[in-house]
């Protein structure tokens, strides 16, 4: 959708409501004129927060389409999970965990594929693994996360595992973007409590029940290296593997060799 298409669709919703451009504006909190200028197709001339807060009005969420693009940035972002799986599963194995991955349920109506399932036989403990490149929807990515770990004990019994606790564990790529999310939403991140060196040395020796871990990892450097990948500022090299997250440090953490 160009930007003439997005205001005609803007102007015709406030049209379908019976508000005029100064009731919209009011409760988008910005200016008539702005309202104006979107519904004129001028959506160049405006903030991108202030496009939102006009849709968002009207309760129109925006999504973007990158056009001849969308194939390319669709390949590097599921090449950045399978690095960021391969990476984790690599991990867990090393520290005595079994892991299966792209683990499906259907249960009840809820459907879907765990990214990993981890567990340690000796503990009886069961790991839900989410994998998240890009944090884009905090509440979706946490809701997911939540219906997969209220139904990993069914899938856990058929692979003849037979798990004592369920615990969550997000594990996101390292960027500044991600970081920045995690840190404006710390009271929805707040259940996923045990993070950095302690969330290390809990999976090397899982002792006690958390109610969820969060984990930031460094992606190993591949030949799309160069390439901006979507949700990414930067592209730095990999001095170590890093599977941790602290609060008001820049970088991660580099893990001890496991």
């Amino acid at each position: 959708m160009d930007d003439a298409a997005l205001g005609a669709a803007l102007r015709a919703l406030r049209h379908r409501r019976g508000w005029r451009q100064t009731d919209l504006a009011k409760r988008a909190g910005v200016s008539d004129s702005l309202v104006a200028l979107l519904e004129s197709g001028a959506a160049e001339r405006l903030s991108l927060p202030a496009v939102r807060r006009i849709a968002a009005a009207l309760d129109v969420r925006l999504r973007w389409d990158v056009g001849f693009r969308a194939q390319e940035l669709a390949r590097l972002r599921d090449a950045d999970h399978a690095r960021l799986g391969e990476l984790l599963v690599r991990r867990l194995e090393g520290l005595g965990w079994l892991v299966v991955p792209e683990a499906s349920f259907n249960h009840y109506g809820e459907r879907g594929r765990i990214d990993l399932l981890a567990y340690h036989p000796t503990t009886r403990i069961l790991l839900v693994v989410e994998l998240k490149t890009t944090i884009l929807d905090v509440q979706a990515a946490l809701g997911d996360l939540s219906v997969k770990t209220r139904v990993a004990s069914v899938v856990a019994r058929e692979l003849r595992w037979r798990p004592l606790a369920v615990l969550p564990l997000l594990a996101v790529a390292e960027t500044t973007t991600n970081r920045r999310r995690i840190a404006d939403h710390a009271r929805l991140f707040a259940r996923l409590s045990l993070r950095g060196r302690s969330a290390l040395q809990w999976l090397r020796n899982p002792a006690g029940l958390p109610d969820g871990l969060l984990i930031l990892v460094e992606l190993p450097k591949s030949k799309d290296a160069g390439l901006r990948r979507a949700g990414r500022q930067r592209v730095r090299l990999q001095k170590a593997e890093s599977l941790s997250y602290e609060p008001g440090k820049a970088g991660a953490v580099a893990s001890e060799a496991g």
